[in-house]
C-alpha cells in the first residue's frame, strides 16, 4: 500500500530545539516505504531560504519522493515573503504552504497571515495550519479564513493536538475545505476522526522520533484496508494534487 506523509521537516529549529538531517529523512522514507513525504522547514530555521533549497535538492535527488512545503514567517517584510513564496511555488514546484501559528506567533485571522492565504489561493495549493494549545493555535480561529478562502484547502496540523480535537473535527465536518492531519493526535481522537470524516484524514508524522508511533496508531485501531488506503495515500494525493505516483 502506498504511503504519503503529509507532515515532515528538514533542518534545524531554534524555537523547539529540533534537527532533522537529509540522512535521517531519506532513511525514514526508505525504511517505511514512503512513496512521498511532504517536507517543510521548521519555524525556527536559521535560514529558511537555504532549507527550501535543500528540500528542492532532495526532491530532485529522489525523483520527487520528497515534495516541498513552504514555511516562512509571515511577519517578515512582505516583499521578502512574496518573493520567496513566488520562487518556491513557481520554479521549485513546492506543493503547499505552512502557517505555523505557535512558532511564528501569529493567529490565522491576523492580517500578517493574509499573504499566506493569498498565495495559497493564487497558486492553488493547500495551506497547512499548526493547531493545538497556545494563544494562537486554537483551530476555531481558522473558521473565518475557511469562509474567506473557500477555494483553498486548509489542513489542520495535529488536528487540534488532543486538547482541541473536538473543535478540529467540528470544523472538518462544517467546512468542505478543511482537513485533519494526524500527527500527535490521541489514538481515541483518531478513531473518531476516521469514523466521522474518513475522507478528510491525512497521515503525518512531524518528527523522526514520532514516526513509529504514528504507524502504530493505525495498527492499533485495526482499520480496514480501504480506510487505511484513504488515510495513508488517497486523501493526501487529492489534497496535494500529487499526480506522479
Amino acid at each position: 500500500m502506498k504511503i504519503i506523509d503529509a507532515h515532515m521537516h528538514l533542518g534545524e529549529c531554534r524555537i523547539f530545539g529540533e534537527r532533522i538531517t537529509e540522512e535521517q529523512l531519506l532513511g525514514y522514507i526508505d525504511r517505511y516505504g514512503v512513496a512521498v513525504a511532504v517536507v517543510q522547514p521548521f519555524p525556527g530555521a536559521p535560514d529558511v531560504v537555504d532549507v527550501h533549497n535543500r528540500i528542492h535538492s532532495l526532491s530532485i535527488k529522489t525523483n520527487r519522493r520528497i515534495l516541498g512545503m513552504a514555511n516562512i514567517n509571515p511577519r517578515l517584510e512582505r516583499e521578502f515573503v512574496a518573493k520567496e513564496l513566488t520562487r518556491v511555488l513557481g520554479s521549485l514546484n513546492f506543493v503547499a504552504i505552512k502557517l505555523h501559528t505557535a512558532g511564528h506567533a501569529v493567529a490565522p485571522a491576523n492580517p500578517s497571515a493574509s499573504i499566506l492565504f493569498e498565495y495559497a489561493a493564487k497558486y492553488r495549493v493547500p495551506l497547512m495550519i499548526h493547531t493545538g494549545p497556545g494563544p494562537f493555535s486554537d483551530p476555531i480561529g481558522v473558521a473565518p479564513r475557511a469562509e474567506e478562502f473557500p477555494e483553498v484547502k486548509l489542513i489542520l496540523a495535529h488536528a487540534g493536538f488532543g486538547v482541541y480535537a473536538s473543535a478540529a473535527l467540528w470544523l472538518a465536518k462544517k467546512y468542505n475545505n478543511i482537513y485533519l492531519e494526524t500527527s500527535w493526535s490521541h489514538v481515541y481522537d483518531l478513531a473518531v476522526f476516521i469514523r466521522e470524516v474518513p475522507n478528510k484524514v491525512l497521515f503525518g508524522t512531524d518528527l523522526i522520533e514520532n514516526v513509529p508511533v504514528e504507524f502504530a496508531k493505525l495498527e492499533g485501531l485495526k482499520v480496514s484496508d480501504e480506510v487505511r488506503e484513504l488515510i495513508l495515500y488517497k486523501n493526501a494525493k487529492q489534497v496535494f494534487n500529487i499526480s506522479h505516483i
